[in-house]
C-alpha cells in the first residue's frame, strides 16, 4: 500500500543522502507556508501543500478556459493534501542507481495502476484504490529513465483520473 508518511521518509533520506555526496555550493531552497523548493546535491525538491494546491485549482477553474482536460485536472487539483515532485537526474550514476532501488524497495508490492512506455521512457503508476473503485487514494509517479518521483496525495475521482491516463497515453 502507498503510505504518504513512508514516501516522504523515503524521500527525506534521499536528499539528506544526496546533500552529504554533493556540493554545498549549489544549495538553494526557498520555503513559503505550505511550499518548498529546494536544489541540494543534485536532487531537485518541491513540496506543494493543500492551500497551494486548492488555490492552483482555483486559479485554473477561473481562468476562463473551457477545456475540459483543464477542468478536470483543476478538479483535482482541489482534492489533493501535497504534491510531491523529486528529480535526481543531476546526481552521479552510483546515486541514481542506489536510488533507484531504493524506491524500487519502497514502491515493491504497492498496487501498480498503469504503466507507460515511450521509446526509452517508462511511468509506472502506483496508488491505493477504495473497495468500490470509484476513487484512488495518495497516487506516485515512478519514472526511473528520468530519475524523477511524483506524488500526488490525496483522493482523487478514478473515472477521471482513467480518463486523463488514456488520453496521455494517446498522445
Amino acid at each position: 500500500k502507498v503510505s504518504q508518511g513512508r514516501i516522504e521518509n523515503l524521500v527525506s533520506s534521499l536528499r539528506e543522502e544526496a546533500s552529504r555526496a554533493g556540493s554545498s555550493e549549489d544549495d538553494e531552497s526557498v520555503s513559503l507556508p505550505g511550499l518548498k523548493v529546494s536544489s541540494k546535491g543534485g536532487v531537485d525538491f518541491v513540496s506543494i501543500g493543500k492551500i497551494w494546491t486548492r488555490s492552483l485549482g482555483l486559479a485554473a477553474l477561473t481562468g476562463g478556459d473551457d477545456d475540459e482536460d483543464v477542468r478536470a485536472v483543476a478538479g483535482m487539483m482541489k482534492s489533493l493534501r501535497k504534491l510531491l515532485v523529486v528529480s535526481y537526474e543531476d546526481c552521479e550514476v552510483s546515486l541514481k542507481e542506489k536510488f533507484d532501488r531504493k524506491i524500487s524497495s519502497a514502491l515493491d508490492g504497492c498496487e501498480l495502476l498503469a504503466q507507460m512506455k515511450d521509446d526509452d521512457d517508462s511511468v509506472s503508476i502506483y496508488g491505493n484504490t477504495s473497495r468500490d473503485g470509484k476513487s484512488i487514494d495518495d497516487i506516485v509517479m515512478y519514472c526511473p529513465q528520468s530519475s524523477a518521483l511524483i506524488c500526488f496525495f490525496g483522493t482523487l475521482d478514478a473515472d477521471r483520473l482513467g480518463d486523463l491516463i488514456d488520453k496521455a497515453a494517446k498522445d
